[in-house]
């Protein structure tokens, strides 16, 4: 197969209609396909031509008679129109390249093949979904809660380590699979690796003896999920690892359950995450990483549309910046040679606290070795220059407060780093605590984590000790008052380019996420995300379960309306912002959002009188 059909049949693959079916069965389309260009604009289907069309690019709306939307169909999906429609289907949204399989040729492929046939059937008596709903990517929303023993196959073929690569292929071969699970002899029935179709075809170009064990090839340590893990979890962990197997383990002694693969959770919604991540570690250059995050913006659309809450989108769109931003710092690797000492590159703000949306800025430092060589910071200014530079060529803009290993207060020994941290920690002044907020937000996302671990440990035994941190922190608390006056009524930005509006992240959302830094650092608490830092400090006692209850609802809500907000404005090809006019709300969502900031308001107070109470 020549490497155009290769292509096409890689892409039938990722269908979510098609996966299902046997590889065989997929391979029958590949050759009988032809490719056409639909210009945004024109009417689909082109001609009102009969046939199976699947969406390889672009988008396509499908309306009722009425004119109301009732399907739209993006990358992978597809519609079997059996007979020539009397009316045009719907118009092309954005420019399409689709595959079209004629009627003749369908009626071939179904006779000979039953699995298709019912393919094609269950998709022309499948009704078209309502309202704005997308099929292919918004999918079902109960993949997100879905656990996934309902969604593995399970009992997977498992074999024994020390078996061949021979044998191995032999393996799974017969079974038809493309990744096979490993025991070792001694502990049957517990994984400890695995082996895929990609570990297999790289044993052999490096010239691997086939009669090599496989523990020598096999992807090892594992991860793994347990059975009542959500899909969602799932998918992230695959997009954040870059790998399209799971093994599925039981909960109580960690032996195999089953197996969940990126095809499984195709089946259910689109993986689009999964692949804009792959799609990112294999751009070569700038410009290719340019393209793969043009896709971002849609991706979280998409994740909204299929009902994924506030917290999982902000989740899924920072497991795509962390990934760009390794890619970055591979690529300067490859360019500037190997780093002169172990360092690392740490995120903070939103990104450290994977909380990040589509309009976003850039928060992070480095720590490097103590060993390192003389000269070797020029190394390390480069890095950060360029890594920097890209990102906001990305799209992820610099940031306006310095935060970034260019300025060498960000760039830093692993010392000095333990230094200046005791050192705000202990006697923070006025901009010590703005800078302690940035510290206690910090998380590794490329590099050797052990250099930093350690100080952020040291970091959170010290304030969660000293009670003038503590107070610092809640006086930034004070200073962040949610933007409702007298009366309930909105207090909105007086001036500016957004005047008359309300920051949802500034004046919505930090309120909630300062005061979750300062619960958990009193709690002892490494977490860094908002809801979890909450969740943690309600188990150490230092708040009442029913605030945080009310912190993490307030939390989701707003956070759910500032995607929304950015969403609809992406939609409408305007630029994504912070800036939420409350005019353009129902009169049931301004309520909401006033008895959000109502619910901040008075845990702030509370919050306020302990911190008095406890530290005078």
């Amino acid at each position: 197969m020549n490497g155009e059909l290769e292509e096409i049949r890689e892409f039938l693959d990722r269908c979510p209609d098609l996966a299902p079916l046997p590889a065989a069965s997929r391979d029958a389309f590949v050759r009988r396909l032809t490719l056409r260009y639909l210009r945004e604009g024109s009417t689909f289907p082109p001609e009102n031509e009969p046939g199976l069309w699947i969406v390889r690019t672009g988008t396509v709306e499908l309306r009722d008679d009425r004119d109301n939307l009732r399907d739209r169909l993006g990358e992978g999906d597809l519609v079997h129109v059996p007979d020539a429609p009397s009316h045009p289907l719907g118009p092309v949204t954005e420019d399409a390249l689709v595959y079209h399989l004629p009627p003749e040729r369908v009626r071939e492929l179904t006779a000979l093949d039953g699995a298709i046939a019912h393919v094609l059937a269950a998709d022309t008596q499948r009704p078209l979904a309502t309202g704005g709903a997308t099929h292919g990517h918004g999918g079902d929303s109960r993949l997100l809660t879905t656990p996934v023993r309902a969604l593995m196959t399970p009992d997977p073929v498992l074999a024994v380590s020390t078996v061949s690569l021979r044998e191995a292929a032999r393996v799974m071969d017969r079974a038809d699979i493309s990744a096979l699970l490993l025991q070792t002899p001694d502990r049957r029935g517990e994984p400890c690796g695995i082996l895929t179709d990609t570990d297999l075809r790289h044993a052999i170009a490096n010239g691997v003896d086939p009669e090599t064990p496989v523990a020598h090839s096999m992807a090892h340590p594992l991860t793994t999920v347990h059975g009542g893990t959500p899909a969602f979890e799932a998918l992230l962990c695959m997009a954040r690892h870059d790998i399209h197997h799971l093994p599925v383990v039981h909960e109580a002694d960690g032996t195999l359950a089953g197996i969940l693969s990126s095809t499984d959770l195709i089946r259910h919604q689109g993986t689009s995450a999964i692949y804009l991540v792959r799609d990112l570690r294999q751009a070569n250059d700038l410009e290719g990483l340019k393209g793969v995050m043009q896709a971002l913006p849609r991706l979280q659309t998409q994740l909204l549309d299929s009902g994924a809450d506030a917290l999982q989108i902000t989740q899924t769109v920072t497991t795509v910046i962390d990934t760009l931003t390794q890619r970055l710092i591979e690529l300067c690797e490859r360019d500037q040679g190997s780093a002169p000492c172990a360092y690392a590159w740490m995120a903070s703000g939103s990104q450290g606290r994977h909380e990040q949306t589509v309009f976003t800025d850039q928060d992070a430092a480095l720590i490097i070795a103590d060993d390192a060589p003389e000269g070797a910071d020029g190394w390390f200014e480069a890095l950060a220059g360029r890594v920097t530079a890209g990102l906001d060529a990305c799209g992820i803009r610099a940031c306006p407060g310095d935060v970034d290993p260019t300025h060498p207060d960000w760039r830093l020994p692993a010392a000095d780093w333990a230094h200046e941290m005791e050192r705000v920690l202990h006697h923070p002044a006025t901009r010590d605590a703005m800078l302690a907020t940035h510290y206690l937000d910090m998380r590794v996302i490329h590099g050797d984590a052990s250099l930093f671990e350690p100080v952020h440990q040291r970091a959170l035994e010290t304030g969660a000790r000293h009670e003038a941190l503590l107070t610092a922190l809640a006086d930034q608390v004070r200073d962040l008052p949610p933007p409702l006056g007298f009366f309930r009524q909105f207090v909105l930005e007086d001036s500016g380019e957004h005047a008359a509006t309300l920051d949802l992240k500034t004046r919505g959302l930090l309120p909630i996420v300062a005061m979750a830094r300062v619960f958990a650092l009193h709690a002892g608490s490494a977490a860094r995300n908002t809801v979890e830092r909450l969740r943690a400090a309600t188990q150490a006692g230092v708040i009442h379960e029913a605030t945080a209850d009310n912190l993490v609802d307030a939390w989701f809500y707003i956070a759910e309306l500032r995607v929304r907000h950015q969403s609809n404005q992406i939609r409408r090809g305007q630029a994504p912002d912070n800036a939420l006019d409350p005019a353009g709300l129902s009169t049931l969502e301004r309520s909401h959002l006033k008895t959000a900031f109502r619910l901040v308001s008075d845990a702030r107070k509370t919050a306020l009188a302990d911190a008095e109470r406890i530290h005078g």
